[in-house]
């Protein structure tokens, strides 16, 4: 049972304040993805360093995951997303000040596990606190607000690029506001679980996946993999072989190609979804991350800025097929009261998968050069996500028809 709270916010009001807030939590995230090679111009750091400052990101939010990724389900959501709130905020002074490199890799570890901390318990609540006319809008806000907000955080961040003379003042000042706009609101939201233990005993690693989930969630992880890797592909390196690459220089255009594939994904979760199969609808997810993962590749090699673009809108495409298809494939054989470790397990994945090859592309950069490493790790995520696809059309990856139907009608109906 819900414990008792006295809250000074309509469930609707708490609900719309909580899609804002996590939407502009991973708009921040994403605004490094354009900003770091303009740190990068000004303070003359090698790619091996922008790719630590972007994946350390990936490493504190697993880290957040593993140590409180399930805590929510035991003290109660409303304090764990405040704490989370504080943290992004204290995050984005730091953002604010930084004089180098070194302070936006602190910088950007705080806002790693702040995200983290905030991620699956965001997930969880704007599920559970949205009224009944609008849990089917929930499940879609849940579903697609990680990647479209950090679509719209990089392609806004390269229109401050162009047009701003301080980005970063302004990208991370409207962060900063937002937050401090939604932590009185969220403090003062209703509670949608009971808290059954301590922060003592709460605080432990709880990462896992419930039993009714696991084979579907076993099925689903090499395409996961696979389709994460794609993201960084685009996140980490994008930014950096348009403007070094394919000579590049605008900031609202080099926003707007490492944004495409964000935004694309949410594009695809929201309108091509219900007009698909769920299954039907995950396969071509998987055929168009492929196709775009080589059309990204070949650019890469020919210098092509149209490839890159239509590159990258076609792996978003199929990211956004093949995450909403997963996510409404676990969710509903998840018990509510178990469901922020589920996402703590999902992102555990994604995020490693994230993180991992773009540092590993960053030092090889340094010694083979920015553009074959880029190759090298096209090849890569082509060969993990051909896995994915491969497991999802052998007998033992099928999705069972009674999950094929849970799956359409928790996402994109």
């Amino acid at each position: 049972m819900p414990r008792p709270t006295v809250p000074t916010v309509p469930p609707v009001v708490a609900f719309v304040t909580s899609a804002i807030a996590f939407t502009a939590v991973m708009a921040a995230a994403g605004a490094p993805s354009a900003l770091l090679v303009v740190y990068q111009q000004h303070w003359h750091f090698p790619d091996s360093e922008l790719t630590v400052a972007f994946a350390i990101y990936a490493f504190a939010l697993l880290l957040a995951l593993l140590v409180i990724g399930s805590l929510s389900d035991r003290i109660g959501r409303r304090p764990v997303l405040v704490a989370a709130l504080v943290l992004q905020a204290v995050a984005m002074v730091v953002f604010l000040i930084a004089p180098d490199i070194g302070v936006v890799i602190v910088a950007r570890a705080l806002q790693g596990f702040a995200t983290g901390a905030a991620t699956s318990a965001f997930s969880a609540y704007i599920a559970e606190v949205a009224p009944v006319a609008l849990k089917k809008v929930a499940a879609l806000v849940v579903s697609i607000a990680s990647v479209a907000g950090l679509g719209i955080g990089v392609a806004l961040t390269g229109v401050a690029i162009q047009f701003a003379a301080a980005p970063a003042t302004v990208v991370f000042g409207a962060a900063l506001a937002i937050v401090v706009v939604a932590l009185p609101v969220t403090a003062a939201s209703p509670e949608t679980v009971g808290g059954r233990q301590g922060i003592g005993d709460a605080v432990v690693s709880r990462v896992g996946v419930p039993a009714a989930a696991r084979t579907a969630f076993a099925r689903t992880a090499p395409g996961m993999i696979g389709i994460w890797m794609s993201a960084g592909l685009v996140l980490g390196l994008g930014a950096s072989i348009v403007h070094q690459a394919l000579h590049i220089t605008g900031g609202a255009a080099l926003g707007l190609v490492v944004a495409a594939q964000p935004l694309a994904a949410a594009v695809s979760a929201l309108v091509l979804g219900p007009l698909m199969p769920p299954r039907r609808f995950m396969l071509a997810g998987y055929a168009a991350v492929l196709a775009g993962v080589s059309l990204e590749a070949c650019s890469f090699a020919a210098g092509r800025a149209s490839l890159i673009i239509c590159g990258a809108i076609v792996t978003g495409l199929g990211f956004g097929a093949v995450f909403s298809s997963t996510l409404g494939l676990l969710v509903p054989l998840t018990p509510a009261q178990e469901r922020a470790t589920l996402f703590s397990a999902v992102y555990v994945v994604a995020y490693l998968a994230y993180g991992i090859p773009t540092i590993a592309a960053g030092f090889l950069s340094d010694a083979i050069g920015l553009v074959p490493a880029a190759i090298v790790y096209a090849a890569a995520t082509f060969a993990v996500t051909a896995v994915g696809l491969f497991v999802s059309l052998s007998r033992t990856g099928s999705i069972p028809k009674a999950d094929q139907a849970t799956t359409g009608g928790y996402l994109v109906r």
